[in-house]
């Protein structure tokens, strides 16, 4: 496997290696961008979480124009809520076995009470790991062999007539150079339920098309394009670690803005004056219409080498979500997390729409779906996938209008796994355009 990056290197079976200064030798301008890569360089030492002098106070809704969409989470609970937001797409997911029903107890940020960092609560359920506090949302996890959470709203960004813009407010601190985060946009159509890095421990790589912006071990974010599964890095400036540029914090949170056109990306924070990257791509993009996908990764959090000071997996805090020009879309999610065991049934809040499709991942085993209760069976449409090496599986296939109920039932082992009798299928939701 090759595991090569542009400010992450990683080593086979878990063995973290080495993270790469960057890519170009300057700050970027939005006009000038290097293309040399820097000398690979061991990570900064991670820094101590500050709180800014005043809290931060939730910004007012904007007045949004047409195919301006915004999501500001504003409920303020007494204590963390689990994140049931309509319109929005959960996938959480964890490699190892011994986890698949119950996920690796962590600490999480936020008091029993809400209280704000350095106040935590311990998480020991799913549903625990994306929550509310003090009007925004909060993603954690902790994954010895690999995991991830992936969020997506029920809007397509556009960009055939103009720049199609993504902006959202984001923590910035960062406890685990084991513990990042991401921003997928991929066709609708050809999208995957969980998309990861090329080299991940788990899952089944990214989608055949589209670009992603990942942080770095600096904490800086750095854009990546995808043509026919292969990655290919775009000039960042990771130069210098996101703590010598900003006070990094775990209470405030920073604008990060992705513009996209056909051929160009730019990744920044508006507010800071930083811009990562402003860039072409190496080919103009095959799609104009894609969805946006906000990922939280965790490979080990605790386990770095060389690092300085504790390792411990993070709590990334979300707000101020902005997504246009955007196109809406239906999402309905099931009313259960998982189907184990000889067989199980999951059941929509309302009627699949014409045209729909059923999303879902598996791991172990190929399941059969039956949408009318078991009288007829049929073989799931899989996703599109380059590694296949993983007994790991995400789907997208037909669903009959109407339907509220879908029957599975486990039916052929995925690829060296050998035991028919353990396997999981989780994390339903209805799509449709």
């Amino acid at each position: 496997m090759s595991m090569r990056r542009c400010g992450q290197l990683w080593l086979a079976l878990g063995v973290f290696a080495l993270s790469a200064a960057g890519c170009g030798d300057a700050p970027v301008s939005s006009t000038d961008l290097g293309e040399n890569l820097a000398e690979p360089r061991p990570p900064a030492a991670t820094p101590t979480p500050t709180t800014p002098a005043t809290p931060s106070t939730p910004t007012p809704p904007p007045s949004l124009a047409p195919g301006q969409s915004y999501w500001d989470f504003n409920v303020s609970p007494p204590a963390p809520i689990a994140f049931d937001e309509a319109g929005w797409d959960v996938q959480m997911y964890s490699r190892d076995v011994q986890t698949w029903l119950t996920p690796e107890a962590m600490d999480a940020h936020h008091g029993m009470n809400c209280d704000g960092y350095p106040s935590q609560h311990r998480i020991t359920t799913y549903e625990q790991m994306v929550y509310r506090c003090r009007n925004h949302i909060m993603t954690a996890i902790q994954a010895e062999g690999y995991g991830a959470i992936a969020l997506t709203p029920d809007r397509l960004l556009d960009w055939s007539a103009t720049a199609g813009v993504v902006r959202f407010d984001m923590s910035t601190f960062k406890s685990s150079n084991r513990d990042w985060i991401h921003v997928w946009i991929s066709p609708y159509d050809r999208h995957l339920v969980l998309p990861a890095v090329d080299w991940a421990a788990g899952l089944n790589g990214p989608p055949r098309d589209g670009v992603y912006v990942e942080q770095t071990m600096n904490g800086n974010l750095c854009p990546w394009y995808v043509r026919n599964f292969v990655v290919t890095a775009l000039a960042c400036d990771d130069s210098r670690p996101l703590s010598d540029r900003i006070v990094l914090s775990a209470t405030r949170r920073n604008t990060v803005e992705i513009r996209l056109t056909n051929d160009r990306i730019r990744v920044s924070l508006p507010g800071d004056s930083i811009v990562f990257a402003d860039v072409s791509l190496p080919a103009p993009l095959t799609f104009a219409q894609g969805i946006v996908q906000f990922g939280h990764y965790s490979y080990n959090p605790t386990k770095c080498a060389p690092c300085s000071g504790p390792q411990v997996a993070n709590t990334w805090h979300w707000d101020e979500i902005f997504i246009a020009p955007s196109i809406p879309f239906t999402i309905i999610r099931g009313d259960r997390r998982y189907v184990d065991g000889p067989s199980g049934t999951v059941t929509f809040r309302t009627p699949a729409p014409s045209g729909a499709r059923l999303r879902f991942s598996v791991f172990g085993m190929e399941p059969d779906i039956s949408f009318d209760d078991g009288r007829t069976w049929q073989v799931p449409v899989s996703q599109e996938f380059a590694r296949v090496s993983q007994p790991e599986r995400q789907y997208w296939t037909p669903i009959p209008a109407g339907t509220t109920r879908v029957m599975l039932r486990p039916a052929r082992t995925i690829s060296w796994w050998g035991q028919p009798t353990n396997w999981i299928a989780r994390d339903f939701a209805v799509w449709a355009r």
